[in-house]
């Protein structure tokens, strides 16, 4: 099968070094007429919807991968193969849900290799995963509260993981992430509560510290 490369790719530029559009090429900001224009072969509406979505699916990768050298790597497949399946789409309204649904397709490809990766190294070593330091919990910055929700976010099984990054971080729909997932509504709700309840258990230690914490500071 041949490979289409974009030109700006065809010398080895990573999609990752794509400068934004200047405004002497910028296309109309009308997102359907971008599309329209992409699928009609216009590269300067590619990058432009790349420039786009870039930060976003950046993102989703990121919170779904918990590794940022990984998350570029998805990004940039995930763009090339929307350069090269550009014919697929058919509705444009869909174009976002399209890009996350490659994404998170990319996404999960990378988790099932990682973790056979994995499984093979634990039967070798056998070494159990490191545990989470309660004892620091409740002296941590701001910046290590996030490392820690990221941390009980990476626990979550894959499909909890993607729909609260999805909606939570990503600000999606409901029904562009039952689109994403190829799930019903009534399901992706589900889903979401289930993961939801799931995440709060395991921040329920580390609220119950915090709480002890504060109550013991305000005994006299």
């Amino acid at each position: 099968m041949l490979k289409i490369t974009p030109p700006f790719l065809r010398d080895g530029v990573s999609f990752l070094q794509i400068p934004p559009l200047t405004s002497s090429t910028m296309l109309p900001a009308d997102e359907k007429a971008l599309i329209e224009a992409f699928q009609s072969g216009d590269e300067f509406a590619f990058v432009s919807l790349y420039n786009r979505y870039k930060t976003q699916v950046y993102g989703f990768c990121v919170k779904m991968l918990g590794d940022k050298t990984l998350a570029q790597d998805v990004l940039q497949e995930t763009f090339l193969r929307v350069y090269e399946n550009r014919e697929r789409l058919i509705k444009t309204s869909s174009f976002k849900s399209w890009v996350f649904t490659i994404a998170r397709n990319q996404c999960l490809n990378q988790l099932r290799r990682s973790k056979r990766q994995v499984s093979l190294e634990d039967d070798v070593h056998g070494d159990p995963a490191p545990p989470v330091p309660q004892g620091q919990v409740a002296h941590l910055e701001k910046s290590e509260q996030v490392q820690l929700v990221n941390y009980f976010l990476d626990q979550l099984k894959d499909d909890y993981r993607e729909v609260i990054i999805l909606r939570e971080y990503q600000n999606l729909s409901y029904a562009e992430i039952a689109a994403v997932t190829r799930s019903t509504l009534s399901a992706v709700k589900s889903r979401l509560f289930k993961a939801r309840r799931k995440l709060a258990s395991f921040m329920e230690p580390v609220l119950q510290q915090e709480q002890e914490r504060v109550a013991a500071q305000r005994t006299p």
